[in-house]
């Protein structure tokens, strides 16, 4: 199966996963689940417990200016270590509420987050939306336009972005596009980017595609697309026509 993206005629391969393979993705979110709390429980509350006990001896070692600036810096060292830790937390949990409902989560967090920079986000959300997402899915999803949306701010120079969610019987389409500047290298023979090697891991996790494309009046239009097979969900019914 395919899908074709209106405004470049690109068809791109959808492949759908096997149960078992969603199965596996639901146990690897318990997985990240349990492996958050233990290094939010040992490794996290370990760092932060050293970072107290070295300010104390830092305030009785007052008179010695160098063992001062040497705690100084290992200070500096533990609360970078903590802030990264705190970031792969985040990761592995997710945005809370996902589970139940990811385009409240992208309300709450991005459209919340990004509000106070310059780049305004809106959200757009077809009234065949699926009433809920597996949590694998909705994860992987929301990270592919967390990062879509971070590379328009701090890359792209964008004032505004979109991100649209369409679903029809068959295939669920995420699209984010910017007004920035593009991605100059999109078309050359340069390697690609982490975050965007990340986003392109992400979509392939769940067997669907995801498409990065250069718009034609400026800005980045990046595409992630997803068989029903693939993630397992049901469409809203639709109202009736009373």
């Amino acid at each position: 199966m395919s899908v074709a993206d209106p405004r470049t005629d690109q068809v791109a391969p959808i492949v759908a996963l096997p149960s078992a393979d969603n199965n596996a993705l639901f146990e690897s979110y318990r997985i990240r689940s349990e492996l958050a709390r233990e290094l939010h429980d040992d490794v996290v509350q370990t760092l932060n417990a050293v970072l107290i006990q070295s300010r104390v001896f830092a305030r009785e070692q007052q008179g010695n200016k160098e063992v001062v600036e040497q705690l100084a810096y290992v200070h500096t060292s533990i609360r970078d270590v903590l802030n990264h830790l705190r970031q792969i937390l985040s990761d592995l949990r997710g945005q809370p509420g996902l589970e139940t409902d990811l385009v409240l989560a992208i309300r709450d967090g991005l459209l919340t987050r990004f509000a106070t920079t310059r780049l305004k986000v809106t959200l757009s959300v077809s009234r065949s939306w699926p009433a809920a997402l597996p949590p694998e899915t909705a994860i992987q999803l929301y990270r592919i336009i967390q990062e879509a949306l971070t590379n328009a701010h701090k890359h792209g120079g964008a004032s505004n972005a979109e991100v649209d969610l369409k679903a029809t019987a068959n295939v669920i389409v995420c699209t984010i596009r910017d007004d920035g500047r593009g991605i100059a290298w999109l078309d050359d023979s340069r390697p690609i980017g982490m975050g965007i090697l990340g986003m392109k891991e992400r979509a392939a996790a769940l067997g669907g595609t995801l498409t990065i494309r250069n718009r034609p009046r400026g800005g980045t239009a990046v595409t992630a697309s997803f068989s029903k097979e693939a993630t397992e969900w049901r469409l809203k019914p639709e109202p009736s026509g009373s």
